[in-house]
């Protein structure tokens, strides 16, 4: 019951702090791109306009709003608790007051949208000598292996002084530069070039040492796990300090699970993106995914997820969620049932997939028609196979293809409609309209005080 309830004088005594983020900076005009944020929206002609801030900028939102409205004719509004997660343009909260676009602020994901977006990327100072003094140290050239740099988007600022320094020193090696516009090559909001400004595609790094100027976090695990390449560095500008990264861990967790996904029976595709038209493409592509393989599946939304949400629904044996690869919910333990990437339901159940992998795919549009990782959806073959997890023999489950017969299909909708009167008897299944069936009652004086004591009960 720890994850369900909390210690009441905990949330009492807490205090609540929240940092100051304007004392850090001089000018709010220049560090949040103001001027450039209202030249795009003059020249777009927008009318309506929200403004997506995460927890941390919350402070500087008024005063950003009153900056621009002093410089263009729009009808604002400030977003702060989104939808999902801080790193994807919230198009949901959007939609609600019909907005033309979006200008979003702090860190992102980069992930697509079917809304016009503006980034503000956050900004840091770099200690560029420093940093150059740190990689001088470690990799005296690139005659001998090519060296190809990352960097964190808040030194986006400083792009043109880091290339110039690093093709000084590293001429033979390549920069993965932040594109936000949609290219060829583009991968992870990235684009490789090397000192010609020539791009390179992304299986070029297999035979390069990547090194990332930033500090640990959910975007330079993702590159670790999912960008081919020799070997991946750490270097953090604070401590100028250079760490080897390696997840073997993680990967033989993920083969873990994939053992899970082939033991499951019944599939939650939990919805955690509505932003883009690839996200409604994907949630196809897991229902037929399962479909072809005798499983069944649900579509779960329940907004962002926590343990007491999915915890309501016991009958799903193993969730695939459909999020940006910014979310790091996939490596949580404190779930009931397991959160898996799409890409490890394609691993699990589908044969055409190579069922070992060294890289895992974190961005389930590279899964799509037309993409880097698309391959043809085939079911496995049909007979016994021992589950590595339960040492069990498990059935290989033959689902509906395309000419199968009626039957099947009654079969596997009677299947679905047994599981879903489960959800249908229980005492509670969320907040429900019931029009017509409340009593209208007058409006009366409601309790007072704190839940620890209320003023209406004995001491």
């Amino acid at each position: 019951m720890a994850n369900f309830t909390t210690d009441a004088k905990i949330c009492i005594d807490r205090e609540v702090s929240l940092a100051n983020v304007e004392e850090n900076i001089d000018d709010i005009v220049e560090h949040f791109d103001v001027d450039k944020t209202c030249t795009w929206i003059r020249d777009k002609d927008f009318l309506k306009v929200c403004l997506q801030f995460p927890d941390e900028l919350l402070g500087v939102s008024a005063k950003i709003y009153e900056e621009i409205k002093k410089r263009v004719e729009v009808d604002l509004y400030i977003m702060g608790d989104t939808s999902y997660a801080s790193c994807c343009v919230d198009t949901v909260a959007a939609m609600h007051v019909q907005a033309d676009a979006v200008v979003h602020y702090g860190h992102t994901c980069f992930s697509k949208t079917n809304l016009p977006v503006f980034i503000v990327l956050p900004k840091r100072p770099l200690d560029l000598d420093g940093v150059m003094k740190t990689l001088k140290d470690n990799f005296i050239s690139d005659d001998d292996v090519r060296l190809c740099l990352f960097y964190d988007a808040e030194f986006e600022h400083c792009k043109d002084e880091l290339s110039k320094c690093w093709f000084k020193h590293y001429p033979r090696s390549c920069i993965a530069y932040i594109e936000q516009e949609e290219k060829q090559h583009r991968f992870s909001g990235r684009l490789l070039r090397n000192a010609l400004e020539e791009v390179l595609p992304l299986e070029k790094l297999k035979d390069y040492i990547c090194i990332h100027i930033g500090s640990r976090g959910q975007t330079v695990f993702n590159y670790t796990i999912s960008v081919p390449a020799k070997e991946w560095y750490l270097l953090d500008p604070d401590q100028q300090k250079l760490e080897l990264m390696e997840e073997t861990p993680w990967f033989k967790r993920r083969r873990f699970l994939i053992e899970k996904c082939k033991d499951a029976n019944v599939v939650g595709i939990l919805v955690c993106k509505l932003a883009g038209d690839q996200t409604k493409d994907i949630i196809s592509r897991m229902k037929q995914l399962c479909r072809v393989n005798g499983k069944k599946s649900y579509i779960v939304s329940v907004g962002k997820p926590n343990v007491a949400k999915l915890a309501n629904f016991p009958e799903i044996d193993i969730y695939v969620m459909i999020a940006c690869p910014e979310n790091d919910l996939y490596s949580s333990r404190d779930f009931y049932k397991p959160i898996v990437y799409p890409y490890e339901l394609e691993v699990a159940i589908n044969s055409k997939r190579e069922p070992y992998f060294t890289t895992h795919v974190t961005d389930y549009d590279e899964l799509l028609p037309g993409k880097r990782h698309y391959c043809d959806i085939e079911h496995l073959a049909e007979g016994g196979d021992v589950s590595l997890v339960t040492g069990m023999i498990r059935e290989t489950k033959l689902g509906l293809k395309a000419g199968d017969s009626t039957d099947l299909v009654a079969k596997q909708n009677w299947a679905l409609e047994n599981i879903g009167s489960n959800l249908q008897n229980k005492t509670w299944r969320g907040l429900e309209q019931k029009l017509g069936e409340t009593e209208v009652k007058k409006a009366e004086q409601g309790r007072q005080g704190i839940p620890l004591q209320y003023k209406n009960e004995p001491e």
